[in-house]
């Protein structure tokens, strides 16, 4: 393989991780939020890597579309499962598991 060619593909992996965590970061504030607003305990104080595929924006051009994953407890009880879909920085969506009122 060509130097050059193997160092664009260094500095694409390192752009996709370094984006990656700042999206990460948007998507762990994002389910925080919705857990206070629900009134309830966002465990681990993080999100998990789920999928990753190609979207497309509302205007037509394509971005990354990441899913993670999240706990939360109602009651300290049992943990409940929650879900942030971001496409490239914007939070889409956050479903939450049905779960027990603490």
């Amino acid at each position: 393989m060509d130097s050059g060619i193997i160092l664009v593909f260094i500095l694409a992996l390192l752009w996709f991780w370094w984006d990656s965590r700042g999206v990460a970061e948007i998507a762990i504030q994002a389910a925080r939020r919705k857990c206070e607003h629900a009134d309830l305990t966002f465990l681990n104080d993080t999100v998990g890597w789920k999928k990753i595929r190609l979207r497309r924006n509302r205007q037509g051009r394509m971005q990354l579309q990441r899913t993670y994953f999240f706990e939360f407890a109602s009651d300290m009880a049992e943990r409940y499962k929650g879900e942030v879909v971001m496409l490239g920085r914007q939070v889409t969506n956050i479903s939450m598991d049905v779960h027990r009122v603490g």
